[in-house]
């Protein structure tokens, strides 16, 4: 049986090149504060590839949270989810048609469709109204 290298106290393994592996301090603790809400407000995954975002120049989103918006949010998000729903129907119905299938089972498809083409454009015109409504009220 082949024994394995150890790992080194600090971290590094022996097959690792030293210069690959970085490791800072922060000392001041306004400072760490400042980063722990830098990092809050990115949106990164992880403190990992925030820092290297901020290191390499990379683009970052801000996420802001207005009490305000939520109910346009919540049903600006439960718009979305409708919508997706009614494509993945709408996908559904296209493959079935494409299928050999009877002429009467290729009228009702056809009728669905048409239903969520409807029911698509409803929801295009709530978007509308609740972005319209919400800028009313700036």
């Amino acid at each position: 049986m082949k024994k394995q290298k150890q790992k080194k106290p600090d971290g590094r393994c022996a097959t690792c090149p030293r210069w690959d592996r970085w490791h800072i301090r922060i000392p001041n603790s306004e400072d760490q504060q400042k980063l722990i809400r830098l990092y809050r407000k990115s949106g990164a995954k992880t403190k990992s590839d925030f820092v290297r975002a901020r290191l390499l120049g990379g683009a970052f989103k801000v996420i802001i949270q207005d009490p305000a918006k939520e109910p346009y949010l919540e049903k600006l998000s439960e718009i979305v989810s409708m919508t997706h729903k009614i494509g993945v129907l709408y996908n559904e119905a296209v493959k079935a048609l494409n299928t050999y299938h009877s002429v009467a089972t290729a009228q009702r498809i056809l009728d669905k469709l048409e239903t969520y083409s409807q029911l698509l454009i409803r929801f295009q015109h709530q978007v509308v109204q609740l972005t319209k409504s919400l800028d009313l009220h700036r």
